[in-house]
């Protein structure tokens, strides 16, 4: 398994156009690099999902992955380290580099979960801000994440269309408007999932008709770059024009490339919601 060819070409184009991103493209690269391991398909074969799941719950939801925790170990302290070095808010993550009491496995699993309780509670143990923490969780939980869903993508319900991902529950980070029918679908930058919900529903808050749904568009890019917005919620998701479907390791890297739509989105007072928790929790044990 290596990254994909089209996530080799995003590197590309990104590092040649926002080179000012250039420290966080390194550590997400790094961490796209890591997702295609042998090792974390290995984890996620050996896992098994709860037998029972009512409508609207995610594959992972009440799984049982088996993480060696020497292997978890040396994965979130590598990646701490090169966090530290993308800016001076990350350099106090060096402190817990060589925290001996810092439950690594524990701090993944609680990335898996997207909880952010038990990262609060981790960054205050290890004296950290909670945000810095919370970003690199997200990067840490990618690469068991990728590999999950490759594993068990085809578990997905076909039908589903909840606003959040059926494979880790969480949001989307943005929405393709996929070929030349325009298919709308909606991606995860976590775990790399694809499903689709109708566009006159806000995928947070779960608002219909276009009295409360509106879009952003540019003058200079129209409707192929724009950002979709609730006024019930103040929710906002960014949306794209492709062609052809993004290959899993590249939605990551398309959430980087789109950080201008962010930034209009923010100006306005619109927000992306806090990461959903995944319920029941997946559970990570020493394999």
């Amino acid at each position: 398994m290596t990254i994909s060819a089209g996530a080799r070409r995003q590197m590309d184009l990104l590092l040649a156009s926002q080179p000012e991103a250039a420290p966080w493209l390194g550590a997400l690269s790094t961490v796209l690099e890591e997702a295609a391991a042998p090792a974390w398909d290995a984890i996620a074969a050996a896992t098994t999902l709860q037998m029972e799941r009512s409508p609207g719950t995610p594959v992972l939801a009440g799984a049982r992955i088996p993480v060696n925790a020497r292997f978890a170990d040396q994965w979130v302290r590598r990646l701490l380290v090169l966090a530290a070095e993308i800016g001076p808010e990350a350099i106090v993550l060096r402190v817990a580099v060589g925290d001996n009491a810092f439950d690594t496995l524990a701090f993944l699993e609680a990335a898996v979960n997207a909880d952010g309780d038990r990262l609060e509670d981790v960054a205050r143990s290890l004296n950290v801000d909670a945000e810095v923490l919370a970003a690199v969780a997200a990067l840490a939980a990618m690469p068991l994440l990728q590999a999950l869903r490759r594993r068990f993508g085809p578990a997905a319900d076909p039908r589903w269309d909840e606003g959040y991902c059926a494979i880790c529950g969480d949001w989307p980070h943005l929405a393709e408007q996929r070929g030349l029918e325009r298919v709308r679908r909606l991606r995860c930058a976590r775990c790399g999932g694809d499903w689709t919900q109708p566009g006159i529903r806000c995928p947070y808050c779960g608002v219909t008709g276009h009295e409360a749904r509106a879009a952003l568009v540019s003058e200079q890019d129209g409707e192929a770059r724009k950002v979709e917005t609730c006024f019930a919620c103040r929710g906002y998701l960014k949306s794209v024009s492709t062609l052809r479907a993004w290959a899993g390791d590249e939605v990551p890297l398309a959430d980087l490339a789109t950080v201008d739509l962010d930034l209009v989105a923010l100006e306005r007072d619109f927000e992306r919601p806090e990461p959903r928790r995944l319920e029941p929790p997946a559970r990570l044990h020493g394999a």
